[in-house]
């Protein structure tokens, strides 16, 4: 009889969440799990040995928050069970009290060290498979698992696209040294422009994404030119940098991710039409954020142009789409 194999992801899948939760939230979830541990350890009395109960919640706190929180709750919980249990959990009494809670002590503070170490490599292995090393950026993939939840969609966000104009000619010529330190020149700079915060990404060869949230629209258009006059200023191999850069600006609400880096994206490639510009647009049917709310796509309801001089500016009008563009104001 054929059995269907269990779902090896499952595990991993809440080990991952549980890895990744906010300080904040893990110090909630591990707090509720040692409470209802000492309940449980309080109603059934002494008779019962609930150690693995509260060995588990040891084990939760080490792996969503580290050695420092696995050994603050371990040393809690001793305490925890002498409080409810007295000397019952000690059968020779005071003669081997302090021995018996050195032992316990050391054996919580080793499985405390274990978790953490595993803590501490996964986190490491996750982050080297998510990361770009020649630029210190994030990849294609983490940049999607991670930028749809982490800018708040209540707020104002900005998310750019930018291009390294000339790049393969750099790789062509001067060979795939010269590429690599124009790569990690840019990379290291935009960093420095960005907060610790912002989500970073190397999303193809010479292709970036960033996505931040800001405080307005005004201030997405001012950090758009910001960033666009910065980028084009980096200095590698001893010539600037050229740099395309699509900015879209996205209101308040929910909306489809991928519908918003594809926009961003053809903004970039008008951008790189006009050479080394910038192009500023708005996304448009965003909806409201509302928990079941079907999230919408979103398009570009106006654009802006700005070349790579004060004076280059694009005053076109798009009159397939019906979109006017101006200089941002």
């Amino acid at each position: 009889m054929h059995r269907t194999p269990p779902n090896p992801v499952a595990v991993p899948r809440i080990f991952d969440q549980m890895v990744r939760l906010r300080p904040a939230s893990a110090w909630v979830m591990v707090l509720i799990c040692t409470d209802a541990a000492a309940f449980l350890d309080l109603v059934t009395g002494p008779d019962l040995w609930f150690g693995p109960a509260y060995l588990l919640v040891i084990c939760i706190a080490a792996w969503s928050l580290g050695w420092r929180a696995g050994q603050l709750i371990g040393v809690g919980c001793m305490v925890l069970t002498l409080a409810l249990n007295g000397f019952n959990l000690y059968p020779y009494a005071a003669a081997a009290f302090a021995w018996n809670f050195g032992m316990r002590f050391v054996a919580i503070s080793t499985v405390v060290a274990v978790m953490a170490g595993a803590r501490r490599a996964y986190l490491r292995e996750w982050w080297l498979a998510r990361s770009d090393v020649l630029t210190g950026a994030l990849n294609r993939q983490a940049f999607f698992e991670l930028a749809p939840s982490a800018i708040d969609a209540g707020r104002w966000r900005l998310l750019v696209y930018a291009d390294l104009d000339g790049l393969k000619k750099v790789n062509d010529v001067q060979g795939h040294a010269s590429g690599d330190a124009c790569l990690r020149a840019y990379g290291a700079a935009v960093r420095k422009m960005i907060r610790k915060n912002d989500i970073f990404a190397r999303v193809g060869g010479d292709e970036f994404l960033i996505f931040m949230s800001v405080k307005d629209e005004a201030a997405a258009k001012t950090v758009a030119l910001r960033l666009h006059k910065a980028m084009n200023r980096i200095k590698a191999e001893g010539d600037s940098l050229n740099c395309s850069v699509g900015g879209l600006v996205v209101p308040p609400g929910d909306a489809c991710f991928d519908d918003l880096v594809r926009n961003a994206d053809n903004l970039m490639y008008k951008a790189k039409l006009r050479g080394a510009c910038l192009q500023l647009g708005i996304a448009s049917h965003v909806q409201p954020t509302a928990r079941g709310r079907a999230r919408a796509k979103s398009r570009i309801s106006s654009t802006w142009a700005l070349g790579a001089h004060a004076n280059a500016v694009d005053r076109r009008a798009d009159t397939r789409s019906g979109v006017n563009e101006a200089a941002p104001s």
